[in-house]
């Protein structure tokens, strides 16, 4: 017998975690809420900042963006200098994490296929798989965990004029896109610990019937066993001879009935 393929229930678990993790890395990357400053400058009517990775957005009566109603958003780029090393680093760790978490999703997928369908390096590509969600994982958890440092220490920003902005927030505290993010790694590092746990099945020997040993020692097995051999012999000769009634099987030729 080859291979018995018993399923992988626990990678198909890990499969499903990884997806919802990743899609929560992708939300999170999309969020503007990584800081929520509380400010009070005049134009700011709520008296509340949103600071994300890619921009700085807050409301505003006087000061609207296209496309948002009373929301002014001003986009921030890798390149300028008054941008921290904080969401810098977010910006790139987070865009590779989504695209390491899709190669992650495919080559997950090919392993399940492997295993439920057949053919391919099943084990193979599961544990590749986690390998790569473990590698979103630590992408997602490296920035989430940095600038929730950041906002701890509350650090400052030195926008620019165009931001309208202040240097620094009265009081600041973690936006809903780290704790989003936070929770994606947990799932992503979960995934990974179910994929990398997988094992291919074992192989079965083939299944044989096998005579069991003479035991010289016991005199009435071997007694048993001699008569056993010797019947055996008969009836290989009496078949030879082309005669049945040794064997315990009736001639034919005595089996006609007077009718």
């Amino acid at each position: 017998m080859g291979q018995q393929p018993s399923g992988a229930p626990w990678q198909l678990v890990g499969f499903v975690l990884g997806t919802v993790g990743w899609i929560g890395a992708v939300v999170a990357m999309g969020l503007v809420q990584w800081r929520t400053w509380h400010v009070s400058p005049a134009e700011i009517d709520s008296g509340i900042a949103w600071v994300g990775i890619w921009r700085a957005c807050f409301y505003s009566n006087q000061l609207v963006s296209p496309l948002l109603r009373r929301m002014s958003c001003q986009a921030m780029g890798i390149t300028e200098d008054f941008v921290p090393w904080e969401i810098a680093a977010a910006q790139v760790l987070m865009v590779a994490a989504v695209l390491v978490g899709a190669a992650g999703k495919v080559t997950t997928a090919s392993g399940l296929k492997g295993v439920y369908v057949g053919g391919g390096q099943a084990g193979l590509a599961l544990r590749a798989g986690g390998a790569l969600h473990l590698l979103a994982s630590v992408c997602v958890a490296i920035p989430a965990g940095w600038n929730l440092s950041s906002v701890a220490s509350n650090h400052s920003i030195a926008f620019t004029p165009r931001f309208r902005l202040p240097l620094s927030p009265r009081t600041q505290e973690a936006g809903a896109a780290i704790y989003v993010a936070l929770f994606a790694s947990g799932l992503l590092l979960l995934s990974a610990v179910l994929l990398l746990g997988y094992r291919n099945p074992a192989l079965h020997a083939c299944s044989k019937v096998h005579p069991l040993p003479l035991d010289w020692s016991d005199g009435t097995s071997l007694i048993s066993r001699a008569s056993i051999l010797t019947r055996s012999s008969l009836c290989t000769d009496s078949f030879s001879g082309n005669s049945l009634s040794s064997c315990g099987v009736d001639n034919q030729a005595f089996q006609s009935e007077d009718y």
